[in-house]
């Protein structure tokens, strides 16, 4: 038995459509782009700022937070001028993590600072200076985020 193979115009349409999807994958045909209407804009819920904290400004949002469907809690916005013997802030008991977390922030003029978030649910800003001058003069929370129990 005597095989002929031909090369014509559908056998080239066919080869050059099998390469296009075998470099990009099926996901040509096989997924499609979510509509903007079909995707929830979060529920940012603003903190309360205690012991002199003030908004930080520069242009960034008011301290807030929201928790997501998978339980991690997210921080946005900035705090400045307050005392860091007390608490910037105190999560609500449903978004406080289940043990003390440090976690690294963006300090005033590009330096690094630290946020202590308690079990408690209470948050307490630090630096490396011995006067925390650092975050007393500027401190992000955008960024962190954290699950939740």
């Amino acid at each position: 038995m005597k095989l002929k193979l031909g090369w014509g115009p559908s056998a080239f349409a066919v080869s050059v459509s099998a390469l296009i999807l075998s470099l990009g994958g099926t996901g040509y045909a096989l997924t499609s782009a979510p509509s903007s209407a079909a995707i929830a804009k979060p529920a940012w819920h603003n903190l309360s700022l205690a012991n002199g904290w003030h908004n930080g400004g520069f242009g960034s949002y008011k301290a807030g937070f929201y928790k997501d469907g998978n339980g991690i809690v997210h921080l946005r916005g900035s705090a400045a001028g307050g005392n860091t013997s007390g608490a910037v802030f105190t999560l609500p008991r449903a978004d406080r993590p289940s043990h003390t977390l440090w976690l690294p922030v963006y300090a005033f003029d590009g330096s690094a600072g630290g946020l202590e978030i308690t079990h408690g649910g209470r948050a307490f800003l630090f630096d490396s200076t011995s006067t925390d001058t650092n975050v007393i003069g500027y401190s992000s929370f955008d960024g962190i985020s954290f699950p939740v129990p």
